[in-house]
């Protein structure tokens, strides 16, 4: 059951049937304020030209565009994800920027065919002057081919 049908509950009876909390309504209401809900204000015109104007007079960096959001969002009681929707919509949000996505390896980048790599492999070992174990070569992954290919081409130059 709610805290709503328990405290209608206690208001009424003076008791209910189950209830773990001992407060009654007049200090439910002075913990929480209200036993009622805050109903939210819809963005007016002007309340969402108030928040551009104060965020782009704070002049955003994208190190500093967070802090900036929620404070914002703290004077103008709002919450700061809907401050970011109306500045984003605005299309004056300065985005803070990503951080470089991790390939998961320390060679090179993005998907290879293993054979285009140990094809590749074969060529750097032949240019070096090395014979090629094609037995060898051919167990080889994309991405050991591609390392491998990147360290005999380093010590050829």
């Amino acid at each position: 059951m709610s805290d709503r049908f328990y405290m209608q509950m206690v208001q009424a009876t003076g008791w209910a049937p189950g209830y773990k909390n001992t407060s009654t309504i007049e200090e439910y209401k002075s913990r929480f304020g209200s036993t009622k809900r805050r109903k939210s204000m819809s963005w007016t015109d002007e309340k969402k030209q108030e928040v551009i104007d104060m965020y782009v007079g704070e002049e955003p960096t994208p190190e500093n565009s967070m802090e900036i959001v929620a404070d914002i969002a703290e004077q103008v009681e709002e919450s700061p994800n809907g401050v970011r929707m109306i500045l984003t919509k605005a299309g004056v949000y300065v985005r803070k920027t990503p951080a470089a996505k991790s390939s998961g390896g320390s060679g090179g980048g993005g998907r290879v065919s293993v054979a285009d790599a140990q094809s590749s492999l074969t060529n750097a070992l032949n240019d070096a002057g090395q014979e090629v174990d094609s037995a060898i070569v051919s167990k080889l992954t994309g991405k050991a081919a591609v390392y491998f290919t990147t360290i005999v081409n380093n010590l050829n130059n």
